[in-house]
């Protein structure tokens, strides 16, 4: 039996996990901090659970593209819920509700585009998203959607973000009951199943050649590990581990490569049976809503307020009031309903991930120059190969092609396109 080791064990890693234990390797997933999942992690304050990346999914109908990555995987037996109402977006004061695709000509036009998988981009999807909307008689305010889903500046958005993403969260999204922990649970469980283990606080510090393996990674703690080798975390921080030195042009390479946004979050308790649940995602001026669970009689208790910043925050609180303050407009009440509140910011994020700057989203897949933004799953060092949203797009799908796609160059494109029916 082949030997895989995993660092990292975000969503990308897990599912490179979970595939390659399918196909006969056995897995090692080392996670440097003392929860596994990435940002599929929660945690409590106040006795409320909060997710810290994960809040919907979309492209989990039959058929879509998500549902083929996850059903073959099992994934779709955890209690999915699907969102009742669609997204809804505040523009100068006035609430929109998303569109379905189907209902707006010009977004149909984008199916074929958002069902594409492939890394050789048809020539629209380097066109800028806000300018292609304009151009179809669209308000790009309101159809770029949920924005916080997409990466920032929105300027630099390509089609092929926006048709990967906000078109299918426009054809309707998924919660998951347990929030995002419970699928990093089922990922893990999988490997686990089949001999393999998920090991946390283990610290990478090395990679390199193997004597009698393709190569060795050793852990902070002295353990060492040999095999294949698939990397989660970024990719300069992947290459920083690399001894002797990965080639120079390569690292150049990755070098010029920019990373976007951070991301504000406010995390809010709130009091009891004062905010009416909404199980729909809500949009004012760029930032994100979403509310946590609902009680027994339809009161929220919980609701994040996500932003992109693009810079640390010096005042936590202040800002976070402020971030109150902008939900108010949408959700009265609000500011009077907030029992305590929580805040993490980029520098959170890069503790936890270690994502150069606290970007959320990893490096910056801009629209002028999507083809150079798109990193390779090899390495100059045999045996070594990336994933996750570096590597591709962000969010649960994003993340999954890239899985996918970084086991289809270890396995094979035949075993992977048998394995999802991709070839159908």
């Amino acid at each position: 039996m082949s030997n895989a080791v995993v660092i990292g064990s975000g969503l990308g890693g897990l599912l490179c996990g979970s595939i390659l234990a399918r196909h006969g390797y056995k897995v090692t997933v080392l996670e440097r901090g003392a929860q596994m999942g990435g940002c599929l992690q929660s945690f409590v304050r106040g006795g409320i659970r909060f997710d810290t990346g994960f809040h919907s999914v979309a492209g989990l109908a039959p058929g879509e593209p998500l549902h083929r990555i996850f059903e073959p995987l099992g994934l779709m037996r955890l209690p999915w819920r699907k969102v009742s109402t669609p997204d809804q977006v505040m523009v100068d004061g006035i609430t929109h509700s998303l569109p379905h695709p189907a209902d707006i000509p010009a977004l149909a036009r984008l199916k074929p585009l958002a069902y594409y998988i492939g890394t050789e981009f048809p020539e629209e999807a380097s066109s800028s998203a806000a300018e292609w909307l304009e151009s179809a008689g669209l308000d790009p305010r309101i159809l770029l959607g949920v924005t916080l889903r997409l990466q920032s500046p929105l300027s630099e958005v390509s089609l092929h973000e926006y048709a990967h993403i906000a078109y299918h969260f426009m054809n309707g999204s998924w919660r998951l009951e347990g929030g995002g922990q419970v699928l990093a649970q089922a990922i893990a469980d999988d490997i686990r199943s089949r001999g393999g283990s998920v090991l946390t606080r283990k610290e990478v510090v090395r990679i390199g050649p193997a004597d009698d393996g393709p190569c060795q990674v050793v852990c902070a703690d002295g353990s060492t590990y040999q095999g294949i080798v698939v990397s989660d975390i970024h990719p300069l921080e992947t290459a920083a581990l690399v001894r002797p030195s990965l080639r120079s042009s390569y690292l150049k390479r990755l070098s010029i490569l920019k990373n976007g946004s951070g991301i504000f979050t406010t995390y809010i308790k709130l009091k009891q049976k004062q905010i009416r649940y909404v199980d729909n995602a809500i949009s004012i001026d760029g930032m994100l809503v979403h509310f946590g669970n609902a009680d027994d009689q339809g009161y929220a208790v919980s609701l994040d307020l996500m932003t992109h910043v693009e810079e640390e925050i010096p005042d936590r609180e202040t800002f976070a009031k402020a971030c109150i303050s902008r939900a108010s407009a949408s959700i009265p009440g609000l500011e009077k309903a907030v029992e305590e509140f929580w805040t993490s910011t980029p520098d959170t994020w890069r503790r936890y991930t270690g994502t150069p700057g606290g970007s959320a989203y990893g490096i910056l897949k801009q629209q002028s120059q999507l083809s150079v933004c798109v990193v390779s799953p090899r390495t100059p060092l045999p045996g070594l190969f990336l994933t996750g949203q570096n590597l591709g797009l962000h969010g649960v799908l994003g993340v999954s092609y890239t899985a996918v796609r970084t086991c289809s160059v270890i396995l094979g494109a035949e075993k992977i396109n048998q394995m999802f029916n991709f070839a159908q």
